[in-house]
């Protein structure tokens, strides 16, 4: 999953910065949550820089996993690394706060949660959004089956619980975006690096994907179902 996960983002850092407009979304939602964050902050799975770019956080380390996606960053912000935010080269108790914007429910949560709490100071913010359970019911839906296993909200509070963290606020709000049919759906997610089934290999079955979504001739709404959580330690 990290590879395949690395190879996407690398490809579309361009296509993302301009295609990624649910993800934008969630990053200004997100910037408003926060409100005004003090001290040194990271921020996992920077991506292009959105949170930099609409946030007064400035003392801010970017973290990707994406080499491309980190130079991308690099525009707006020179201090970032490449790095798996399940496994930081980050020093313990170094950052007052933590952002993430859409990029945890690609990791390993347990793992990613336990590397916020070893990098932020005692009493540090932790604030993210992630898609939740619902999201992509439209891709869903053309390929006849359940694709995508994206953790429910209680999940999640539970085991930011379990890591020490104390929910201050939390909130589920729903993205949504409109195409014209299944195949502009699929270009837009494939712009944006999402790889849809990617457990099919063969060609002759991701021929198939590609046909299923150029039938559906008719409007297609990709939604995120968005968790917003403020915490701290």
């Amino acid at each position: 999953m990290k590879k395949l996960v690395r190879f996407s983002f690398s490809r579309f850092s361009e296509s993302y910065d301009r295609e990624a407009v649910l993800q934008k979304e969630s990053a200004k939602i997100l910037v408003e949550f926060g409100g005004k964050l003090e001290g040194k902050g990271v921020d996992l799975g920077c991506g292009t820089g959105f949170l930099y770019r609409y946030s007064d956080w400035k003392n801010v380390v970017g973290v990707d996993i994406s080499k491309d996606m980190v130079q991308f960053y690099s525009r707006f912000n020179r201090r970032a690394v490449v790095a798996d935010m399940e496994q930081l080269s980050l020093k313990d108790s170094s950052f007052d706060f933590a952002v993430s914007n859409f990029s945890l429910h690609w990791t390993d949560l347990e793992k990613s949660f336990s590397e916020v709490r070893r990098v932020l100071k005692p009493e540090g913010v932790f604030l993210f959004s992630i898609p939740v359970g619902g999201s992509l019911s439209a891709v869903e839906e053309i390929l006849g089956n359940t694709q995508f296993d994206f953790l429910c909200v209680p999940e999640i509070l539970q085991l930011l619980k379990e890591k020490g963290f104390n929910i201050k606020e939390f909130f589920v709000e729903e993205l949504k975006k409109e195409f014209k049919d299944g195949y502009s759906l699929l270009m837009h997610l494939h712009r944006t690096g999402v790889t849809v089934n990617p457990e099919k290999k063969l060609l002759s079955e991701k021929r198939k994907i590609v046909e299923k979504f150029k039938s559906y001739n008719k409007p297609a709404v990709l939604n995120f179902k968005t968790l917003f959580v403020y915490s701290c330690l």
